[in-house]
């Protein structure tokens, strides 16, 4: 065992208290392609076009055929490890907040409870005219209004949740440890939750292929999280 990855585990199983942000990086195991690799989800087609809020009136056909084939492929994953490593985490120390960037609801379905989804999530669905949150819907219709729905994410050109963003920084300013996996945690407002963690005494563990925080980290793991993640909660 390394002495970076028994740091760690000793921080993790001293800590009261645990933020995990994670990124599109723990999904990669099950079939969903990251954004920022090579070859990554901003870097083909139409991806970065229709991930502009713009795009649904411009194009509402594009938008939301985009948007479909996009929703078919997560609905296809299923958790892999790291999600159900991240799980095993939350039942073994006495607090912790789950915050993720991503829109697959792939941690819930590892089992993973309250888990804040800065982004949304792409299962749900959202109606731009009469429900500017999350609502319900038929035949990709709003059952209230009747108009057109679209992915219940967050855009570029939105804002975030307050709700669900106050949570995570409320999280951020009271854990002990952060545990940033699978993202580069450069994008904000997100990227603010390690700030404020470190500015109130937590320590930062970054795990990641490629660990865009190593200056910043107290402790960096650098690997695959499907691999890295399930062995470091394993002996926490």
């Amino acid at each position: 065992m390394t002495t970076d990855l028994q740091t760690a585990i000793n921080l993790i199983r001293d800590s009261r208290h645990i933020l995990v942000l994670s990124g599109a990086g723990i999904s990669k195991a099950s079939g969903i392609p990251t954004y920022r690799d090579t070859g990554g989800l901003w870097e083909t087609g139409d991806n970065l076009k229709f991930s502009h809020a713009a795009s649904f009136k411009e194009n509402p056909n594009g938008f939301l055929d985009f948007w479909a084939g996009h929703r078919q492929q997560m609905c296809r994953a299923r958790p892999n490890p790291a999600h159900f490593a991240i799980k095993e985490l939350q039942t073994k120390l006495p607090k912790s907040t789950l915050v993720t960037q991503n829109v697959d609801g792939l941690l819930q379905q590892a089992g993973c409870k309250e888990v804040l989804e800065l982004h949304g999530n792409m299962r749900e669905t959202r109606c731009m005219h009469c429900l500017p949150s999350k609502g319900k819907s038929l035949f990709g219709r709003c059952l209230r209004c009747f108009s057109r729905v679209r992915p219940g994410v967050v855009l570029f050109g939105e804002n975030l949740s307050e709700e669900i963003y106050q949570a995570a920084k409320t999280g951020a300013c009271g854990c002990d440890v952060i545990l940033v996996v699978g993202t580069s945690a450069l994008v904000y407002p997100a990227a603010e939750l390690p700030v404020l963690a470190m500015r109130f005494g937590a320590k930062l563990i970054v795990l990641d292929p490629e660990p865009m925080l190593a200056l910043a980290a107290d402790v960096v793991l650098t690997g695959p999280a499907e691999k890295l993640l399930p062995i470091l909660i394993a002996s926490v």
